[in-house]
């Protein structure tokens, strides 16, 4: 059975069981054909914590899960996979070309400075480590090709605006980190330790 057939076989299959699956399947495919980088992002934002968390607890010592504490904290703050013995918070990123942090928040007093670009900056202290996922653009779909930057929240303070996260960090920064990931994130957990 040849790639194609075995291709739509399966699409037929999602069609007649899971039409959800179905229509997201393709909805990737058209995406990923146009080179749609901003909506492949928001399709693969969720699943992204899931494809760093499988990352992180096969290619590293630690073990990590996903947050599970929305109870008390409606918004989801700060962070998205925290270590199983809650030593080390982690927060997932996916970013196919320029690395920002910053997100979509409320306003309120907590926020009031945090922003002059209408998104809102991270504070200090909400997460320890900032893992940015790093798709191939040419080979999107391909998870095996995406590589992993970590970075320690202590690096990307913003000077100008203390207490706050850049809101984009600089390729000068960032590429220091490639190829580190396993390391910074095991050298942040010892030091919480």
């Amino acid at each position: 059975m040849n790639e194609i057939t075995k291709e739509q076989e399966i699409s037929d299959w999602l069609y007649k069981n899971n039409k959800g699956l179905y229509y997201l399947s393709k909805s990737m495919k058209s995406l990923s054909e146009n080179i749609e980088l901003r909506d492949m992002g928001k399709l693969f934002a969720d699943p992204n914590e899931h494809i760093q968390k499988d990352w992180i607890n096969n290619n590293t010592s630690l073990q990590v899960k996903l947050r599970d504490d929305f109870d008390s904290d409606a918004n989801a703050s700060g962070f998205d996979l925290i270590t199983t013995d809650g030593e080390l918070k982690i927060q997932s990123k996916l970013r196919a070309k320029d690395i920002h942090l910053e997100q979509t928040r409320r306003k309120s007093i907590k926020n009031k400075d945090s922003s002059d670009t209408g998104h809102v900056r991270y504070s200090m202290g909400e997460a320890d480590v900032y893992v940015f996922s790093r798709p191939n653009i040419d080979d999107y779909m391909n998870i095996e090709t995406w590589e992993y930057i970590a970075i320690p929240e202590s690096e990307l303070e913003d000077e100008k605006n203390p207490g706050y996260l850049v809101p984009r960090v600089n390729k000068s920064l960032w590429k220091n980190y490639v190829g580190k990931a396993q390391e910074v994130l095991e050298g942040e957990y010892e030091k919480r330790k």
